[in-house]
C-alpha cells in the first residue's frame, strides 16, 4: 500500500474534515504545490469510496494517476506523501486553534505588544476578559490563561517606569501561576495514588517539605480544584476516617458550578473509586453511595463526552446499580445510554446488559431471549454470555442443558487462541465449581465446607458471590451475599 502513514491519518478525518482540509490546501498561504493538492484529491476520492479503494492505492497506481507520462520516481512520490502528511498535521493544529479562542486572544495580546498598539491592546485584553467570564468552570487551563494574561501585562509594565500598580501586576501573575501549578501537581499526585491502589510501584510523586501545610494558605480556600484535590488526597491516605469522604462530597457539591464538565466528571469518577475501595473491603453499604454518585452524574448530564460513553464506564455503572438493587433504573439507563457507546459494540452491549438486568430480576426466559442476540465474535461478550447462560440454566434446574453448555464451553476455551491462559484457567475452575454444585447434597457437610473454601479462594472476576449464595441455599442458610 502507498504511504500507510498518510492514509491512516487521513482516514481518521470525517467528510467535514476532508472538505475543510481541501479548502486549506487550496490556500496559497499554506500550500503552493499543485502536485500535493492533486495527490490529496486522489486519496480523498479513494477514502470516500471505502477500504477496498484505499487498499488499491499502490505506489505505481498513484504515480500513474498523478504523472501519466513520466517515469516512476519513488523519492519524489515519498516527498509528496511526506508534504501532504505534514500539511494534514498543520491543518489539525489550525482546527484546534480555532476551537480555542482564548489561546488565540493571548497570542494576539503578545503580538500587539511588539508594536506598542495601545488601543488594539486594550481591545484584545477586553476580549480576553470577556472570554474568561464566559468560560465554563475554573480548570487548570483557566488559571494558566490567567497567568499568561497577567504575565504579559506585567512584562509590558516592567519595560516602563515603575508605577504604583507594578507589584500588583506581579503578585496577580504569581497567584494565578501558583493556582495552576498546585492544582496540576495535586492532579498528578491523585493519579499516582489511584495507580498505586492496584499496581505495585516503587516510583513516587515527590513533594517539597511543607507542601501540604502550604495548601492551607487562605489564598487557596476559594480555588475549587485545590480544595477538592486536597480533600481527595486526605480521603484516600486516611481512608479509615470516612468523615473525609463526607467532606469531599460536600465540597464537590459546593463547587460543582465552578468546575468544567471535564473536571466535574473526573472528580465524580475519583469519588466512585473511593466507594469501590470500601466495597472491596466488604462495606456493601457503599454500593448505595456509589449508585448515588452515578445517579447524580446522570442528573447533571455529564456522563457523555463528545457524544461518546466509554464501554468500561457503562458496564461498571450497570454492575454497581444492580448491586444497589436498582433494577428498573438500570434498565432505563441501558436504554437511554447504550446509543452513546461505540457503534462496533453497541448492540452487543445493549442486549448483554439487559440480559444481566433480567438475571437479577430472576426473569430467566428474558435472559435467554436477550442472550440469543449477543454476537459471540466478541470474546469478552462471548465469555460473559456463556457464564450468564450457565447460571440461568442452573437457576431453572435445566441440568441437561447445563451439562451440554459446560461441555461446549470447555471446547470453546480450549480452542480459542485469544483468551489468556490465566483467564482460561479461571473459567475452567468456575465450570468445575458449578459442576460440583450440581452433585453436592445438603447432608454432605464436609463437601459443602470444602466447596465453600474453594469458592472463597477464587477471583472476583468470576461470579464468586453467586456461587457462595448457591452453596448457602443448598445448606439451607440465608443471608449470604
Amino acid at each position: 500500500m502507498f504511504s500507510d502513514k498518510l492514509l491512516s491519518l487521513l482516514q481518521t478525518f470525517s467528510k467535514y474534515d476532508l472538505n475543510r482540509f481541501r479548502k486549506f490546501l487550496l490556500s496559497p498561504y499554506f500550500n503552493d504545490q499543485e502536485d500535493v493538492t492533486s495527490l490529496f484529491e486522489l486519496v480523498n476520492e479513494a477514502i470516500r469510496n471505502g477500504d477496498t479503494a484505499v487498499a488499491a492505492l499502490e505506489k505505481a497506481v498513484v504515480w500513474k494517476a498523478l504523472f501519466p507520462k513520466r517515469r516512476f520516481d519513488d523519492a519524489q512520490l515519498r516527498r509528496l506523501a511526506s508534504d501532504l502528511t505534514r500539511l494534514a498535521q498543520r491543518f489539525m493544529i489550525e482546527e484546534l486553534r480555532q476551537q480555542d479562542p482564548l489561546t488565540e486572544a493571548l497570542d494576539l495580546q503578545k503580538a500587539l505588544e511588539k508594536y506598542d498598539l495601545q488601543k488594539h491592546l486594550a481591545g484584545a485584553e477586553r476580549q480576553i476578559e470577556k472570554l474568561l467570564e464566559k468560560s465554563q468552570g475554573k480548570s487548570t487551563d483557566y488559571y494558566f490563561v490567567q497567568f499568561r494574561q497577567h504575565w504579559n501585562i506585567f512584562n509590558r509594565a516592567s519595560k516602563m517606569v515603575a508605577t504604583a500598580g507594578y507589584t500588583d501586576k506581579l503578585v496577580t501573575a504569581d497567584f494565578y501561576l501558583e493556582c495552576f501549578y498546585l492544582a496540576q501537581k495535586l492532579k498528578l499526585y491523585i493519579a499516582w495514588l489511584l495507580y498505586r491502589g492496584f499496581r505495585v510501584t516503587e516510583r513516587e510523586v515527590p513533594v517539597v517539605p511543607g507542601f501540604w501545610k502550604y495548601l492551607e494558605d487562605d489564598r487557596f480556600k476559594e480555588v475549587p480544584l485545590i480544595r477538592i484535590y486536597r480533600t481527595v488526597i486526605i480521603s484516600f491516605t486516611e481512608s479509615d476516617n470516612e468523615a473525609h469522604f463526607e467532606t469531599l462530597l460536600q465540597i464537590l457539591d459546593d463547587f460543582a458550578d465552578e468546575l468544567t464538565q471535564v473536571d466535574l466528571r473526573e472528580c465524580f469518577y475519583i469519588a466512585q473509586n473511593y466507594c469501590a475501595l470500601k466495597i472491596n473491603q466488604g462495606k456493601t453499604a457503599y454500593y448505595y453511595r456509589y449508585f448515588g454518585l452515578i445517579k447524580k452524574m446522570v442528573d447533571l448530564e455529564i456522563l457523555v463526552e463528545d457524544g461518546q460513553l466509554p464501554e468500561a464506564v457503562f458496564k461498571n455503572f450497570i454492575t454497581v446499580s444492580l448491586g444497589a438493587g436498582e433494577y428498573d433504573w438500570t434498565e432505563r439507563f441501558i436504554q437511554d445510554y447504550a446509543g452513546y457507546l461505540p457503534a462496533s459494540i453497541r448492540d452487543n452491549a445493549r442486549m448483554f446488559n439487559l440480559a444481566y438486568v433480567y438475571f437479577y430480576k430472576q426473569n430467566y426466559e428474558k435472559v435467554i431471549e436477550h442472550l440469543r442476540d449477543v454476537e459471540y465474535s466478541d470474546v469478552v461478550y462471548a465469555l460473559g454470555a456463556k457464564s450468564m447462560l450457565l447460571r440461568t440454566y442452573y437457576e431453572q434446574g435445566e441440568y441437561l442443558a447445563l451439562d451440554s453448555l459446560m461441555d461446549s464451553f470447555r471446547i470453546f476455551l480450549r480452542r480459542n487462541k485469544v483468551i489468556s491462559k490465566n483467564l482460561k484457567r479461571e473459567y475452567i475452575n468456575f465450570l468445575n465449581l458449578v459442576k460440583k454444585l450440581t452433585t453436592i447434597t445438603a447432608s454432605d457437610k464436609k463437601a459443602i465446607a470444602e466447596l465453600r473454601q474453594r469458592v472463597s479462594a477464587t477471583s472476583y472476576s468470576m461470579p464468586k458471590n453467586w456461587l457462595l449464595k448457591k452453596i448457602a441455599e443448598i445448606e439451607g442458610e440465608t443471608g449470604i451475599e
